[in-house]
């Protein structure tokens, strides 16, 4: 039985689907990946060639004449309170088909969508989407409605701009057309209303002008959008060439790409695991909370109603503002490259806000040095062996050991090698020297770093032991900085004087 068959799919796609308050942003991330264990996978398994969604089920066409279906109930949704669930790795990523069928399909079935009276058909050769609003008044006999697209690739990359237009979606809401060529998704939140109107928002790029194609997989990027496929809430997209489908999720709060930051350098261009983070995120919450601070109990994975959410797990929370939420990076996600985070806040009534996703670039080591508030470079958070602050009346000496303290070192050796370090939990094993090297320079000169360790009783906070060259110079402001494989720290400041008082 010819399960996809274009009759079929138009049939599986019309069912009417609830207007959605919520929207997509420009360049977010994807929530759950079906078809790979993370983001930034691209191992061999399915080629997702046509999407059809049914009964809480999404079918998958792939290239090898197979008809995959997945229960979508096996992806948590964007909304779930993901602090009461128990997962391990990533939560939202691959999942198991409820069933295979040997299927062949139908080409160019995804270049054409129907929603109720709707119509939409990417005519890729002449560069252009054909939209009829109402295909069943008699003005739809002289021709679509609306023609999108149509000026070729001389023109410049814009909000209106199709290259490739290979497939479609409508969901009664909003129109999506994958642009192949572009790697991008473009999203208009209701049917346009006249020739070449600008999209509202795109997918895969970061903004409506750019068209890079990236290296190796992503959460917020696409290669080939060959399908597409929306249930009003979450957009499936077939990324044929990430042998993947990625799920977008409409969000009520922006996010925007770059919230996320190391809370020790303020960087954000990569993370690592065990990393202390600090995320801006305004009109989530009202909430204002800060988790206990001990040393010896763990922290809380929901604070003041809100979580922040990476790959389907619920971060450890340090803190929650209105403005403002810190929270600490798992230590097992090593084996990724790129993961999805978004934050969810759920009010006294019930009600439910998230944030869309952004994309976290993932690394075994970004180092960041703690430091005061400030321009840049900032003062580092800096000790004396006895204890007292390295300031400008009590400055450090060439020769000396200063202890400062630092986020993003990455995994640690444990005294007791079947232990294992938990996010949120302070270490319970006596200080743990960090895997990777650590050195240092202060105004360009060697430092030698005596240990890096995670303290006993520390979450995130790691602590390094430096002596100063001998022959340092003074300075009121010399920077310092430490390294680990090949990845340098941000700069903080050291008052340096010879002399003592």
């Amino acid at each position: 039985m010819r399960l996809l068959c274009a009759a079929g799919l138009a049939l599986l796609s019309s069912a009417a689907l609830p207007a959605s308050a919520a929207q997509f942003q420009n360049g977010q991330a994807a929530r759950a990946v079906i078809g790979q264990p993370s983001f930034s996978a691209r191992d061999t398994g399915v080629t997702p060639m046509a999407l059809s969604l049914s009964n809480g089920r999404l079918y998958v066409a792939d290239a090898s004449n197979h008809l995959l279906a997945f229960d979508l109930s096996q992806l948590p949704g964007a909304r779930d309170d993901f602090a009461k669930r128990q997962s391990s790795g990533c939560a939202v990523c691959l999942v198991t088909p409820a069933a295979t069928l040997n299927q062949s399909v139908i080409p160019g079935i995804a270049a054409v969508s129907v929603f109720g009276k709707s119509i939409a058909i990417a005519d890729t050769v002449k560069k252009r989407v054909l939209v009829w609003r109402d295909a069943s008044s008699e003005a739809a006999l002289k021709g679509p409605d609306v023609i999108l697209g149509g000026a070729g690739s001389d023109a410049p990359i814009s909000a209106s701009t199709l290259v490739e237009p290979i497939s479609v979606a409508l969901d009664g809401s909003r129109l999506f057309v994958g642009d192949g060529t572009l790697h991008r998704v473009l999203v208009w939140n209701g049917l346009p209303q006249s020739n070449n109107q600008p999209a509202d928002a795109v997918l895969g790029q970061q903004n409506f002008n750019s068209s890079a194609l990236a290296d190796s997989p992503t959460a917020d990027s696409i290669a080939r959008p060959v399908a597409l496929e929306s249930d009003g809430t979450n957009l499936f997209v077939a990324d044929s060439a990430n042998r993947r489908v990625l799920i977008f999720t409409a969000a009520d709060v922006p996010l925007p790409s770059g919230s996320l930051v190391n809370s020790a350098s303020l960087s954000g261009d990569a993370l690592a695991p065990a990393t202390l983070i600090t995320i801006s995120a305004a009109g989530l919450t009202q909430s204002t909370a800060t988790a206990p601070d001990d040393t010896t109990q763990p922290l809380p994975k929901t604070l003041g109603g809100v979580e922040a959410v990476l790959d389907g797990e619920a971060l450890p929370l340090l803190s929650v503002s209105p403005s403002e939420i810190r929270a600490q990076l798992p230590f097992d996600i090593a084996n990724r490259s790129s993961a999805s985070f978004y934050l969810r806040s759920e009010s006294g009534d019930g009600s439910v806000l998230i944030s869309n996703a952004i994309s976290v670039n993932l690394l075994p080591v970004a180092p960041g040095l703690f430091a005061f508030s400030g321009q840049e470079p900032r003062p580092g958070m800096s000790v004396h062996a006895q204890g007292a602050p390295v300031t400008g009346n009590s400055p450090a000496h060439p020769g000396e050991t200063i202890t400062l303290w630092a986020a993003g070192l990455g995994s640690v050796v444990t005294s007791d090698s079947a232990a294992t370090l938990e996010a949120g939990v302070p270490n319970p094993q006596p200080d743990a020297p960090v895997r990777i090297p650590v050195s240092a320079t202060i105004n360009g000169m060697p430092a030698q770093v005596v240990s890096a360790a995670l303290p006993q009783g520390s979450i995130g906070i790691y602590e390094l032991h430096i002596v100063l060259p001998a022959n340092l110079p003074d300075h009121s402001a010399a920077l310092l900085a430490i390294s680990q494989d090949g990845r340098q720290s941000n700069s903080v400041t050291i008052p340096v004087q010879s002399t003592i008082q």
